[in-house]
């Protein structure tokens, strides 16, 4: 289960990835200017990917988490997968977070052991998410299911990454969740100790 994600990619490769994927983006207002981030937590602003018609998507800004459901409560950062249908509407929908990687721990102690898991091949990966629209702006939430074998070391549940073939069959909704929501295989993420500076 994802806490914090790593951003470091461009705006290019991004670009060229969606596109080989059949699902371009599209820059209504302008090409953006992304800056890498080394971790972004929740309550963090940060880039998904919805589809902004049938045959294109958007590389839009939201908040990382939905908002509390009760006062005091922490923002829904992690979103159970299994026996959930999926769809898009104007205030909500499918999404894919664009990531190098994403952070999960260890022990039982503080600090506790901070892992990167990354894509074997070096590319950026796509985390599956839900979005919706709220008065304080848009916000995603990552969706989880059993853990992979890459990711089981590390936790309990494990976020989705899709294989880039099926990145347009998620934004456009044109494939059931239950057949895209399935934890990678084995080999897919490579694991390497990343302890924040200074510890």
């Amino acid at each position: 289960m994802c806490a914090s994600f790593q951003s470091r990619f461009n705006l290019t490769q991004l670009v060229k990835l969606f596109a080989e994927a059949r699902a371009p983006l599209a820059f209504e207002g302008g090409l953006p200017n992304i800056e890498p981030v080394e971790e972004v937590r929740p309550t963090d602003p940060a880039r998904a990917v919805r589809a902004l018609n049938d045959a294109e998507a958007e590389l839009a800004q939201m908040r990382f988490g939905f908002p509390p459901p009760a006062p005091k409560r922490p923002p829904v950062i992690n979103f159970r997968s299994e026996g959930r249908r999926f769809g898009n509407g104007p205030t909500s929908g499918r999404a894919l977070v664009p990531v190098s990687g994403f952070y999960e721990f260890t022990g039982d102690k503080y600090p506790k052991t901070r892992w990167l898991l990354r894509g074997a091949d070096a590319e950026p990966l796509a985390l599956a998410a839900l979005w919706r629209a709220g008065p304080d702006g848009d916000a995603f939430s990552l969706l989880t299911a059993e853990p992979g074998p890459d990711v089981a070391p590390y936790h309990s549940r494990g976020v989705l990454p899709l294989p880039p073939d099926r990145w347009a069959d998620w934004l456009f909704d044109r494939v059931e969740a239950s057949e895209l929501l399935i934890p990678p295989p084995a080999g897919t993420l490579v694991a390497e100790a990343a302890p924040r500076p200074g510890k």
